[in-house]
């Protein structure tokens, strides 16, 4: 592999809304990327300091408005990435809402896969993306995709989940997430049912990820 061709990079944007099944395909995407070198980054790391605000209340917090994000640190970093320098990534305490005072290390790779639900709602992260995916699925599915999550995965009520879906998730899905649909170079549709049998997952999402699979193949190839 000559040096032009070994500093090439791909990067990948995947949104969509909450519990649509962005985190997987992106998984299921940097497993294709091999021989190469593949990183997948998660936008919900570079969520602002907000829990450092005296009057900050997680409560009533809206965190799924983009204004939630620090997307000049996340374009930032991604830049460098593309122009293979190594970055310190911030990591984020959900459980006190604060950025650690530590960072993660991360190193440049050939293909870097970004997931979230706002990556595409301000153009200087936007911009960055050589390939935009979407991922689309209907709200009740969801809906019931996250309800089963949060309930059974992270130990709330289903009162509470459904209370902070209907007063933030879907009407900023639909002011901000579902409108990055028209910025997309590919729409995926996964529309299947809540709950899949735990040992179909990855051959599900594989399936899913084919369209962007095909397009690290071509990037492999030197297309």
């Amino acid at each position: 592999m000559d040096d032009a061709r070994a500093h090439r990079r791909l990067i990948i944007g995947v949104t969509g809304g909450s519990a649509s099944g962005k985190t997987e395909i992106a998984r299921a995407s940097a497993r294709r990327v091999a021989p190469l070198s593949a990183l997948v980054l998660a936008e919900d790391d570079y969520y602002g300091d907000h829990g450092a605000r005296p009057d900050f209340d997680p409560a009533h917090f809206n965190f799924d408005h983009p204004a939630s994000r620090d997307h000049a640190l996340l374009a930032e970093q991604l830049a460098a990435l593309k122009a293979g320098s190594a970055v310190d990534a911030p990591i984020y305490d959900f459980t006190i809402h604060r950025r650690r005072s530590d960072t993660r290390r991360i190193e440049a790779a050939d293909i870097i896969v970004v997931e979230g639900i706002h990556l595409f709602c301000t153009e200087a992260v936007r911009t960055l993306f050589d390939l935009r995916v979407f991922v689309e699925a209907p709200d009740d599915i969801r809906l019931a995709r996250r309800l089963l999550r949060d309930v059974n995965e992270r130990g709330r009520t289903a009162h509470s989940v459904v209370s902070q879906y209907l007063r933030t998730v879907r009407p900023m899905h639909h002011e901000w997430t579902a409108p990055g649909r028209e910025h997309a170079h590919l729409v995926i549709r996964n529309d299947a049912a809540a709950a899949r049998p735990a040992d179909h997952l990855s051959s599900f999402f594989t399936s899913l990820a084919e369209p962007v699979g095909e397009v690290i193949e071509r990037f492999k190839q030197g297309a």
